[in-house]
């Protein structure tokens, strides 16, 4: 009785078997390229988040906040175009070959979010000018540094001014 529960239970686990019946294996569908939304390095928030690191004063910190302030207000209808583009693209099953219609819009919004990515990075590069405009001789360093480690982790390029 033992062996035949551990017969059992063996061909249930295996591919293709079990309980679906034979034959039947994993799906395979295939999925739907979605939109590739690469993230960009916003330096004024590493310098928040790592403001013990850089040394910032209260005086510089309270200058950097009202400067994420600006340029989240700045950067927050291009993020919203961005996120309405990625919702109507989702990456999900296909069930047939897409239609030429479907790519040229896929090739569209992916333009699109090109697009709104290299405004906000404009954006954070002028951000970036006026925080690291505040920053002394000897705090200019650690900060480009934490940018540069960022960068790499991300294996983003560096765009915009920096």
């Amino acid at each position: 009785m033992f062996a035949l529960a551990a017969s059992t239970a063996a061909e249930a686990q295996r591919p293709g078997m079990g309980s679906f019946g034979r034959g039947r294996g994993p799906g395979k569908l295939t999925m739907a390229p979605g939109i590739d939304v690469p993230k960009p390095v916003n330096v004024i928030n590493l310098l928040i988040e790592n403001r013990a690191t850089v040394a910032l004063t209260d005086s510089q910190f309270t200058r950097v906040i009202a400067i994420k302030r600006q340029l989240d207000s700045t950067n927050a209808p291009s993020y919203r175009r961005i996120d309405s583009v990625q919702r109507l693209f989702k990456p999900g099953p296909v069930f047939a070959d897409p239609s030429p219609q479907r790519r040229d819009s896929l090739a569209s919004a992916n333009a699109v979010v090109r697009e709104m990515i290299a405004d906000i990075e404009e954006n954070i590069a002028d951000a970036r000018e006026k925080a690291f405009g505040l920053l002394s001789a000897s705090q200019l360093p650690k900060a480009e540094e934490i940018e540069e480690k960022a960068r790499k982790a991300g294996a983003t390029p560096q765009r915009g001014r920096s």
